[in-house]
């Protein structure tokens, strides 16, 4: 309080504020008798003099409250100082409703010095406009106000430069969620808006919100293009940015390791993606949503790269309780598809449970089917895993009849979800599940009908299409190979035999 009542001073005397203060603290005088004190008698409470000096020590004294709540807030994280930051704004504009100049001064330079390094946008732009106003309205000073007026003009172009940037970063994501356009052509757009964006947010290196948003929508557009080295470079570039962001966000740099991971399993590059999952671990907080995610990652790389004793490790490793407490039900949902497909390779042989560190409860398909609901009536989406999980069980288990049952299911729902270009690996490897049945299971006839379908199941254009399908979770070139092991043959004398994967 002391600080304050010396703005009030005209050449170090005490002001008639700080008599008021001195009084007032007295304790054993009545209204009546200080305004005696200070204007002589017959002076009442109703003085205009008074009532405008009490009004103005009633200022003081909240801005004084104001005061000590900015020094002991913590300002020591982004976080911290965008809420403190916007709680004494707050309180800023009410004093401004009050024309409290002197205290609005005081306190806007007092918030700025704690909040400025951050580069919180909305926050510094309305400090730094509120002082140049003040200091060409409420004491004229041509230096100050031309230096804040300056800050307000950067902080002004910068907040329009973050507006266009979140447009086109929304605009990004309505066209994914709206499925009208594949993956390359909604990477295409998010390109030209890249390339509108870069040369504007290149002038403003320290603003972390601009910088991270305009770093999500370059990597996400150069994954959708199938570009997944650029895309780890770039998350890298962005990494190396954010961390020149005073208190940049931890959610933004652990969303950029979990990016260079999961572009390290859409090129199926299982040494990379180790790598990026070790350093991930180091910048992810254990057993947040995002560890989660990582562990999604992992598992997804192991399957996808042939390395299934290290998928089903990591699975081992989860917190089941967290999977329940941290993830939507449709999410559980995803990991026991995971894990069945992990179940399916162990009972292909693929597995050794007993040469794994952790072990995964026993697998009973029906339950898993009962288990995953939401997914059941994805019929676009990873309801074809589940799909093709059961066929693969019962191919594997000889159950051929219940497969048989389900054939003209299988052949509609085919010709009805999956004749998109984007589900064109997804056709193919229904058509050869069918073809097996078409051909009673015997692996010759098998192979030799459904060369054609394999062929364009592996051709340039359906791997391409594939690596933006989210939905193929164990690569269906190992998945048919699967099959094959596990499909009848017979010996030169007619009888049929089985050759089981060893």
């Amino acid at each position: 309080m002391g600080k304050l009542l010396k703005i009030t001073q005209s050449k170090g005397k005490p002001s008639m504020i700080g008599e008021l203060h001195g009084l007032v603290n007295k304790g054993d005088l009545t209204e009546e008798e200080i305004v005696e004190r200070l204007y002589g008698k017959g002076y009442s409470p109703s003085h205009p003099a008074y009532r405008a000096l009490k009004s103005r020590l009633r200022d003081l004294i909240t801005t004084a409250i104001m005061d000590d709540d900015v020094y002991s807030s913590n300002y020591r994280t982004y976080d911290s100082a965008l809420v403190n930051g916007y709680q004494q704004l707050n309180l800023i504009t009410l004093l401004m409703n009050r024309r409290a100049w002197q205290s609005v001064k005081y306190l806007a330079h007092l918030t700025l010095r704690r909040v400025q390094d951050y580069e919180i946008l909305p926050i510094n732009s309305r400090l730094t406009s509120i002082l140049a106003g003040l200091y060409l309205g409420v004491g004229f000073d041509e230096k100050q106000f031309l230096k804040y007026q300056e800050q307000a003009d950067y902080y002004a172009e910068a907040e329009q430069v973050l507006n266009k940037v979140t447009s086109y970063y929304r605009e990004m994501r309505r066209l994914i969620y709206a499925h009208k356009l594949l993956p390359n052509e909604i990477g295409s757009k998010v390109a030209e808006f890249v390339a509108e964006c870069e040369p504007l947010v290149i002038k403003y290196p320290k603003v972390s919100a601009m910088q991270a948003t305009f770093y999500i929508m370059k990597v996400h557009g150069l994954t959708l293009l199938g570009s997944y080295l650029e895309a780890i470079q770039t998350a890298n570039r962005a990494e190396m940015v954010l961390r020149g962001c005073k208190g940049a966000g931890y959610q933004s740099l652990s969303l950029m390791a979990l990016t260079r991971v999961e572009c390290s399993v859409k090129l199926r590059d299982f040494k990379e993606g180790y790598l990026q999952v070790k350093r991930a671990k180091t910048m992810i907080a254990e057993n947040s949503i995002n560890d989660l995610k990582l562990a999604e990652y992992a598992i997804t790389l192991g399957l996808q790269t042939g390395h299934f004793d290290y998928a089903y490790e990591q699975l081992a490793q989860v917190d089941r309780r967290a999977l329940r407490r941290l993830l939507k039900q449709q999410h559980v949902e995803y990991w026991l598809i995971l894990e069945a497909y992990i179940n399916i390779l162990v009972l292909a042989g693929k597995i050794d449970p007993e040469k794994m560190n952790g072990k995964l409860p026993d697998f009973k398909l029906y339950k898993f089917v009962n288990n995953v609901p939401s997914y059941s009536k994805d019929k676009q989406g990873m309801n074809i895993q589940i799909l093709i999980l059961q066929v693969i069980y019962f191919i594997i288990q000889e159950q051929y009849g219940k497969i048989i049952d389900r054939t003209d299911a299988l052949v509609r729902y085919g010709s009805r979800y999956l004749m998109n270009n984007e589900n064109l690996r997804n056709n193919c490897f229904f058509k050869l599940l069918l073809t097996a049945e078409k051909c009673n299971f015997h692996r010759a006839a098998t192979i030799r009908k459904s060369n054609k379908t394999y062929q364009k199941m592996t051709s340039p254009q359906a791997k391409l299409l594939g690596r933006a399908n989210s939905t193929e979770i164990v690569r269906y070139e190992t998945l048919w190979e699967v099959v094959l092991e596990n499909l009848e043959t017979t010996s030169t004398d007619g009888r049929k035999l089985r050759a089981r994967a060893k």
